[in-house]
């Protein structure tokens, strides 16, 4: 009798056990969510988007951001709504004020994405009653709400008429039968966003169509990797308050009409020409053909204290390589290139007059890039998190060329803890005489190997 109450007990205990764990499963997409606003990941409220009433937080603003991370271009300040607004359509918003005092700004339109529309239509949001009307050639609706002193607001608003919904992926939660029907419902609107945890993806309905089947949950994860890779191997890691994560957590990379380019990163978002879209909306962002979206979204981390006249192009590179390694790319692109016997081959020139910034440099965006890299191969990824972390807490107020070389050295020679003096006469770089006496009274030894005799 007493082993039948144990008995029924454990079996009691098994089916309770069962139906919590069976609970706990149906109700993934508001444990994200939940865990998302906990760990202040994110203001966006992936639950509500395209619901007719949404909620909107402020945060700091992308140009506070851009100047604390020492960055060039504004990151990605806006949050999608999953509407859509038609050419020449009004629209009518309630909006409510719910804590605070400032109020969001309306974006209709996506940056860069048709050549005729490179920037949206922007509106200033105010209390009650909004009636807007799109310009003649509408597009995507977004909220901006930044701030450049502590964030304190938050908005609500009502999407009363007008609008119409677009397709909306979202990483981890749109099933493909889900995505599926969107796109045979919401047929009005010709573009679709993807949600990653950072990154926006805006590319044609169209092509959501041709690759529906695609698994876009890798797809996303590999771009949320590539923004995770160039963010690590630039320091936020949230030591400090100068290395927390930029405020504005996504960045977005939208398909382009314009044939002007193939990519391109600049304020607010990258960008793909249609032929170059696959390179960052399919599987081949993961693989080797993924430089393309690495190198744009590296562009958007390259900070401009060490990023001297000739570097653009260079510097960005970087983190191209660290998400290459990442990926699991070999050999590398500077080996798969076979830049290194260049590099190697100037590195051995003992002329005087060798310049590292002279446009004759034979490959020279990419033997420029092997002195960065040959930087990595003595010191390994520390060495570009220390750097970019120096930066940020000092904010040099260098411009010239020679003002940034010469922060560059310095901080090269400090960070690795060795005079590298050497190093960057093998280089070539022309500075006046002091900064190379300025590193020599830091007082650090040689390096036991000299980086420059470093390779692949």
């Amino acid at each position: 009798m007493y082993l039948h109450q144990i008995k029924t007990l454990l079996a009691l205990f098994v089916c309770f056990f069962a139906l919590y764990s069976c609970k706990k499963a149906e109700t993934p997409q508001n444990e994200r969510v939940a865990m998302a606003q906990k760990t202040g990941e994110s203001t966006l409220n992936l639950a509500t988007i395209g619901a007719a009433v949404q909620e909107f937080e402020e945060k700091k603003s992308a140009a506070v951001e851009n100047t604390r991370l020492a960055l060039g271009s504004y990151w990605t300040d806006f949050e999608p709504t999953g509407f859509y607004l038609a050419p020449n359509t009004t629209l009518q918003l309630d909006v409510q004020q719910v804590t605070g005092n400032s109020l969001p700004k309306l974006l209709i339109g996506t940056y860069s994405r048709y050549v005729n529309k490179w920037n949206p239509q922007e509106v200033q949001l105010t209390t009650g009653t909004n009636t807007i009307t799109a310009d003649q050639f509408g597009g995507l609706i977004w909220i901006r709400y930044g701030t450049s002193g502590a964030p304190a607001s938050k908005a609500k608003i009502t999407f009363v008429s007008g609008a119409v919904r677009s397709p909306v992926y979202i990483k981890g939660q749109t099933t493909l039968s889900d995505w599926a029907n969107q796109l045979n419902t919401y047929t009005n609107a010709p573009d679709v966003v993807l949600v990653g945890d950072r990154v926006y993806f805006v590319y044609a309905r169209s092509r959501a169509i041709d690759t529906k089947t695609q698994d876009n949950n890798y797809v996303l994860e590999k771009a949320d990797q590539t923004m995770n890779v160039e963010d690590d191997l630039s320091g936020l890691d949230g030591s400090a308050p100068q290395h927390q994560p930029n405020a504005n957590t996504r960045l977005l990379l939208t398909e382009t009409d314009n044939s002007d380019y193939w990519m391109v990163a600049t304020y607010y978002r990258t960008a793909y020409y249609t032929d170059a879209a696959p390179y960052a909306f399919t599987p081949l962002i993961g693989s080797v053909d993924g430089w393309g979206p690495w190198h744009e979204l590296g562009h958007m981390h390259q900070q401009q204290a060490w990023k001297w006249s000739t570097l653009g192009e260079v510097t960005v590179n970087i983190y191209s390589l660290a998400v290459e390694r990442a990926m699991g790319v070999t050999p590398s692109r500077l080996k798969r290139d076979n830049v290194w016997p260049t590099a190697l081959s100037y590195l051995a020139d003992t002329s005087v007059n060798k310049d590292f910034n002279d446009s004759s440099m034979p490959n020279g965006v990419w033997v420029r890039l092997c002195m960065f890299h040959q930087l990595w191969l003595a010191y390994g990824d520390s060495f570009y998190k220390q750097l970019h972390k120096q930066t940020r807490i000092e904010l040099p107020s260098v411009s010239t060329d020679a003002e940034k070389m010469r922060y560059f050295m310095l901080k090269a020679c400090a960070i690795s803890g060795e005079n590298l003096s050497s190093f960057f006469r093998k280089w070539g770089f022309k500075v006046d005489e002091s900064v190379y006496a300025e590193m020599a009274n830091l007082g650090l030894p040689v390096p036991a190997t000299d980086p420059s005799t470093l390779s692949e």
